[in-house]
């Protein structure tokens, strides 16, 4: 969301108030780049999920040119 839009909602007149609100502390930045890479960590660790398609034989059999069965 643009901090445009934040200051409409807030009702402030001067987007420098806004910005008293958004700008995060050393501390919040810190654990949001650990909180990231704990995220991506955990993706690369995960098992990706198999694709669960079915085909009926009869489908593949035409698809390959075989005589149905």
């Amino acid at each position: 969301m643009p901090i445009t839009d934040v200051q409409w909602v807030l009702g402030h007149a001067h987007l420098s108030t806004t910005q008293l609100y958004v700008t995060p502390t050393a501390e919040d930045v810190i654990e949001g780049v650990l909180a990231h890479h704990r995220r991506r960590a955990a993706e690369k660790t995960a098992p990706a999920p198999q694709p669960q398609l079915r085909y009926r034989p009869e489908s593949l059999n035409v698809l390959f040119g075989q005589e149905p069965t």
